[in-house]
């Protein structure tokens, strides 16, 4: 019975999902714990994750849609988002991704543009590949060539609630973020470079906080880049994630230098931690976002679960 609700998922999902077309696919990666994650070729989207609670209990810990029209409302939501070309948009969220290898625990994905996609002068060539280890951590690698140069911009559209149940709100539960600083954004929602301290404001969570506890003082909750003190250092985790009701602990490790936080609003059931290629590295030189030909752009995301909490989020 424990996994009858990730089956019973995976199940509808195809349904909605391979009305879109024929050739779309639901890969079920199961690690030796029995944690499970669905991906479909649809977006190369995360549809399904589950982790085990405090007592053992495999239970959803991301955000997923029951129907198409959802879905095609809110496309970006699990999928692989790439903002790239001269015209910066992202459209492969909405493609029929092929199919380079697969097996119990890993699958990976490829998409190459159309010539001349998104005002792009050549292709762009897109392997992204999902792997679910024993040691119950979802890694994510990105992996983009392009004949063209081109401004590229990578993350996932992951949506996170770690009580297992996706309509109760996360306000109580607790993050902490390894930044002391903000990446602002200017009013076409880009980064400008500009760093903001966030010492004793709303957005601080160099100590772990309820995600509540200060989300009234914002404008609309957290809609934050937060630049990264370890932005070379994928030993180091970016951020983590504890729900104390079901012991849930999600850490982030991530090769990019800057992860972006958003709750969706102030009354919140969903948290999204993106990492993004922008900002600065440890010696504080600007991250470039151009893609040349003949380069490879390589990113890696790394989503580990437990249920024994790092000592940051251990109560004192």
């Amino acid at each position: 019975m424990k996994h009858l609700h990730a089956i019973l998922t995976a199940a509808m999902l195809g349904i909605v999902l391979c009305s879109y077309a024929q050739e779309q696919k639901l890969f079920r990666l199961v690690n030796g714990n029995g944690m499970e994650a669905v991906i479909s070729n649809y977006g190369a989207r995360l549809v399904s994750l589950t982790a085990h609670n405090w007592n053992g209990r495999l239970e959803p810990v991301i955000k997923g849609y029951a129907n198409k029209e959802e879905y095609l409302k809110d496309r970006s939501l699990g999928a692989t988002l790439i903002y790239f070309g001269k015209n910066n948009e992202e459209t492969l969220s909405g493609k029929t991704w092929e199919l380079v290898s697969s097996d119990n625990q890993s699958v990976s994905l490829r998409y190459v543009t159309a010539e001349g996609e998104n005002g792009l002068d050549g292709k762009l060539n897109v392997t992204v590949t999902y792997t679910l280890s024993d040691q119950n951590a979802l890694d994510v690698d990105y992996r983009i060539a392009t004949t063209a140069e081109t401004r590229l911009e990578v993350t996932n559209g992951i949506c996170f609630n770690l009580s297992g149940e996706m309509h109760r709100s996360i306000l109580k539960q607790h993050l902490w973020i390894d930044a002391f600083q903000t990446n602002t954004y200017n009013q076409q929602r880009r980064l400008t470079g500009v760093l903001q301290r966030i010492r004793n404001t709303p957005l601080d969570f160099t100590k772990p906080r309820e995600i509540g506890e200060r989300i009234k003082s914002t404008h609309n909750g957290y809609d934050n880049a937060y630049q990264l003190r370890h932005p070379d250092n994928m030993q180091k985790p970016a951020a983590i994630l504890f729900d104390a009701q079901s012991g849930r602990a999600m850490t982030v490790y991530s090769s990019e230098p800057t992860l972006s936080i958003n709750t969706y609003g102030k009354e919140s059931c969903g948290i999204s931690l993106q990492p993004l290629h922008a900002g600065y590295n440890s010696g504080m030189e600007k991250i470039g976002n151009e893609l040349h030909p003949g380069q490879v752009f390589h990113g890696a995301t790394v989503f580990f679960f437990t249920t024994d909490p790092p000592l940051i989020m251990r109560a004192k």
